[in-house]
């Protein structure tokens, strides 16, 4: 459990997140109780959702942003391919692939440990993900619905 200088921080932390979304009118919605928020945008073709978390006891800010479709099963190791080579391209940030149900998401962390964190952490980590899935949400979509050879897909991704 949280203590009371983790618990300060971890408010501090999620007004910073929440001033930053507000400043930027961006429609969301709140736990204020679990310091979490959701928010949507449209990307280029598929939607994104994105989850923020800001986490008391470990003192990190977690962003989730699932894909909006799941990966049938004769295609999820042609995708473990496929997230793979993202990943290995990724400045930061990663995608974690669930072989068992076929879910993608991107993940991205940051700690705030005996730190202040400003709008500014949270507009990158916002800009950062809404850019890196918009640029493989798409791409991954057409690997879990076409026929790819491994060749293809490490040069479609790629």
């Amino acid at each position: 459990m949280a203590d009371e200088k983790q618990l300060k921080q971890a408010k501090a932390a999620y007004k910073s997140l929440c001033d930053m979304l507000d400043e930027r009118e961006l429609i969301y919605t709140k736990n204020e109780e679990e310091f979490r928020i959701e928010c949507g945008m449209q990307g280029d073709d598929l939607p994104i959702e994105i989850r923020i978390a800001v986490d008391p006891e470990r003192q990190l800010v977690i962003l989730l942003s699932s894909m909006p479709f799941t990966v049938a099963e004769n295609r999820r190791t042609a995708m473990a391919i496929a997230v793979s080579c993202a990943n290995n391209g990724l400045v930061d940030g990663n995608f974690d692939y669930d072989y068992l149900s076929g879910g993608i998401a991107f993940r991205m962390t940051s700690s705030f440990m005996e730190s202040l964190v400003g709008k500014e952490m949270f507009e990158y980590m916002l800009a950062c993900a809404a850019y890196t899935v918009d640029a493989y949400n798409d791409k991954f979509f057409a690997v879990s619905k076409q026929e790819m050879t491994l060749e293809e897909i490490v040069a479609y991704i790629g």
